[in-house]
């Protein structure tokens, strides 16, 4: 299955000035968000003047139930990832088109054909898909290369795991169309590791991060919009799915959690690239160890059964070795692999 959420995609300095033609004569309303929300009326005041609704943090179904007692002809999401997939899901669900503002470079939310659903606690549920009903992703350089840093450096991290979590599940090349396109998408995506992510840099927003907010922003989300179920999601993100589940890992950001599981995945895999990975997130100060991540050593043997249960949840290919597993991440607890 081949599927893309946008239908134009406008990555620019005054791309914002754009929306409220768009929008015509349409009665519109905001999600917005506890930050950004301001942070876009700083740069585009008008935007106060359409009607809006707060978003409460969590991509829940019970959010999504509240937020769906609205009924305007589109919706604006401003914000983050869990803000634009709840925003996602509701517009799917009244048939209604979406623009989407982000104000954040931390994930592909403004592009995959589906939403990330978790608990109100938090905790990861499954993500639902569905065709095109993101009418345009408005990405003002003025908002995003103020944006906080460390949410751009997680978003990094997240589309480099597209290469990684692609290869797993398809290895380098595919006779299925969708899937070679995908795959080749996810070597771009790799490929940022190549490339200077520092804070000064990200903040000149030069051409090489221009070229890396497209990838995070759109083209990582592109990956599995072509791929489906042969590029979207792998051991990375079973592994994020199961840190969710303890309290100590909420305060680090989803990027930073699905690197950590990318050291497991290739680990896992006895991957010839594991090292470099690993040299490369603790070169950009990711975390590279449970301990960095709150758990402790005597909670492995439960986040184990929580990684198997979430690949099986996902459909990934079961872990013929439930021990060796348990010893990577028994190794990963205080230091990086050795």
């Amino acid at each position: 299955m081949i599927r893309q959420a946008v239908l134009e995609y406008d990555h620019s300095n005054d791309a914002l000035d754009q929306l409220y033609s768009l929008i015509g004569n349409r009665a519109a309303l905001v999600l917005k968000g506890f930050n950004g929300y301001g942070e876009a009326i700083r740069v585009s005041p008008r935007l106060a003047e359409i009607s809006s609704v707060r978003f409460k943090g969590e991509c829940s179904d019970e959010e999504v139930e509240r937020l769906t007692a609205y009924r305007p002809d589109v919706w604006i999401a401003v914000g983050g990832g869990k803000l634009i997939d709840t925003a996602k899901r509701i517009a799917f669900t009244q048939s209604v088109p979406l623009i989407v503002v982000p104000t954040l470079v931390s994930n592909c939310a403004t592009f995959t054909p589906l939403s990330v659903i978790y608990g109100e606690d938090g905790t990861y549920l499954r993500y639902d898909t569905f065709p095109v009903i993101i009418e345009r992703v408005i990405a003002d350089e003025r908002l995003l290369r103020d944006s906080p840093y460390d949410y751009f450096k997680a978003g990094v991290i997240d589309t480099v795991a597209k290469w990684f979590e692609a290869r797993y599940i398809s290895g380098t090349t595919s006779r299925d169309a969708g899937i070679q396109s995908g795959l080749s998408l996810a070597a771009q995506c790799g490929a940022l590791m190549d490339l200077s992510i520092r804070e000064d840099d990200f903040r000149h927003y030069g051409t090489d991060i221009r070229y890396i907010v497209d990838h995070v922003l759109a083209i990582g989300g592109a990956v599995g919009g072509f791929g489906d179920a042969g590029t979207r999601v792998a051991v990375a993100h079973a592994v994020h799915n199961a840190l969710s589940r303890f309290d100590s890992t909420h305060h680090w950001l989803h990027g930073d959690k699905v690197g950590f599981g990318l050291i497991v995945q290739e680990r896992l895999a006895s991957s010839e690239d594991a090292s470099f990975l690993e040299n490369w997130l603790h070169a950009i100060a990711a975390p590279t160890s449970l301990e960095q991540l709150g758990i402790r050593f005597d909670q492995v043997d439960e986040l184990v059964d929580y990684v198997i249960e979430e690949m099986s949840i996902q459909g990934i290919r079961k872990i013929e070795d439930a021990e060796r597993l348990k010893e990577i991440l028994r190794n990963l607890q205080k230091m990086v692999y050795k």
